[in-house]
């Protein structure tokens, strides 16, 4: 069994069109500073490695834009992979063109959240007719 242990964060709550709680989102800058910390400490990137360490963002509707980017931008340069939420609900649909005017798949694509080192939870919905 190999460990993939995922550094997740919310970021963007409700009272900003986030869909978390307000007591759950914590500041970017600091869920960014531990997923560096988390990955420097444990990840092992030694070939068949038992313990990897995933960057994983909850959605693209609990964080901001910057977020999805930065986050990309860590996993590439560290050589980690990537998780996250797309929707498992039409709601999430709905937010996603309300919010982004896309799709979830065609948004987490525009944010480069995509690649042999990206998976998503949810992926039936990715083609909706909503």
């Amino acid at each position: 069994m190999r460990f993939h242990a995922s550094r997740g964060g919310m970021s963007v709550d409700k009272s900003p069109g986030g869909l978390p709680p307000d007591s759950l989102v914590e500041n970017e800058a600091a869920i960014l500073k531990d997923t560096q910390r988390v990955i420097e400490r444990y990840h092992d990137a030694r070939h068949g490695s038992m313990l990897r360490v995933v960057i994983a963002p909850c959605s693209p509707f609990s964080v901001s834009q910057e977020l999805m980017k930065q986050s990309v931008t860590m996993a590439r340069h560290y050589g980690v992979s990537m998780h996250t939420h797309l929707t498992e609900k039409d709601s999430g649909i709905r937010y996603s063109r309300e919010k982004f005017n896309m799709m979830p798949a065609q948004y987490v694509e525009d944010l480069g959240w995509v690649g042999p080192d990206v998976w998503h939870a949810y992926r039936g919905s990715w083609i909706s007719t909503v």
